[in-house]
């Protein structure tokens, strides 16, 4: 056998490297995602209490 190595694989940093701004990428795109839906249910919660409250309110006078 040689003594010399041969590089099967490509380096572990590298691969980290080329790998980390796609994750964020990911990631942030996943939580921009998550973000629009929070805040669409929060505005339709509010829409609903407001309707309720109008209902409420008319019930009341």
């Amino acid at each position: 056998m040689s003594k010399k190595k041969v590089d099967k694989h490509p380096v572990v940093h590298e691969v980290t490297q080329t790998a980390r701004p796609r994750k964020r990428q990911n990631h942030e795109q996943k939580q921009k995602d998550k973000g629009e839906v929070v805040v669409k249910w929060i505005f339709g919660v509010l829409f609903a209490l407001s309707i309720l409250y109008i209902i409420w309110s008319m019930y009341i006078a």
